[in-house]
């Protein structure tokens, strides 16, 4: 069976992907716990939607290699992660985007009666969509189960990953407040030292997908 070889230069920017997301959703956290850009009512900022906007698009070739990673070891639980972190990123990252486009469009006029009224009712079509947002955090925490069922990464690495899935949605799903103060630049914190940690030890490092398998475990998988 022929292996495909992943070309240096996108090992390269994958490894990038792999610091900088998490370091841009880190910066995102900040910026709304300490008050930058804030939008009325002041549960979200247009300033952490921008940081957000980047981290999420990284979080696609991310979450995908992990996924891949997970597959090695666990094809159905790869699986299911592929399709969920490809949703949830792509969705997070719409968003993040509709903060900025809220802070826009309050600039053109749409005042807080308009937001207010979306807000409190926000349209079927409108959560078609975002109702798959929480699959962002659900992938970390599934990644993270199947990597400390795997043992193919550290287990520090692996509780940071189902941590962060956690915590996050405690305050971008649920909106708790203090969830938002705490939980949330938490989460994003631990999604930096564990990613980053992965993609400079193993991104590129030893095999295609950067994880040790035993022959039993293959041969489980394949079987």
């Amino acid at each position: 069976m022929k292996h495909f070889a992943i070309p240096s230069n996108q090992q390269t920017l994958l490894r990038f992907a792999f610091i900088a997301g998490p370091f841009l959703l880190v910066l995102s956290a900040l910026s709304f716990s300490l008050g930058i850009g804030l939008i009325p009512p002041g549960i979200t900022s247009y300033v952490e939607g921008i940081f957000g906007c980047y981290a999420l698009l990284l979080f696609v070739p991310v979450y995908l290699s992990l996924a891949a990673r997970l597959s090695l070891t666990n094809r159905t639980l790869g699986t299911i992660a592929t399709v969920t972190g490809l949703m949830g990123s792509v969705t997070g990252f719409s968003l993040e985007l509709f903060r900025v486009i809220e802070f826009g469009l309050r600039q053109h006029g749409a005042g807080d009666a308009v937001w207010q009224s979306f807000y409190s009712n926000p349209n079927a079509e409108f959560m078609m969509v975002a109702l798959m947002g929480p699959l962002f955090p659900i992938t970390s925490l599934l990644l993270g189960i199947g990597f400390w069922r795997a043992h193919t990464l550290p287990r520090w690495v692996s509780a940071a990953l189902m941590a962060a899935g956690i915590g996050f949605p405690l305050a971008q799903v649920l909106e708790l407040e203090w969830a938002l103060k705490v939980t949330y630049p938490l989460a994003c914190v631990l999604w930096f030292a564990a990613l980053s940690f992965i993609g400079v030890k193993y991104v590129g490092r030893s095999n295609e997908s950067g994880v040790q398998v035993s022959r039993p475990q293959m041969e489980a998988v394949e079987g």
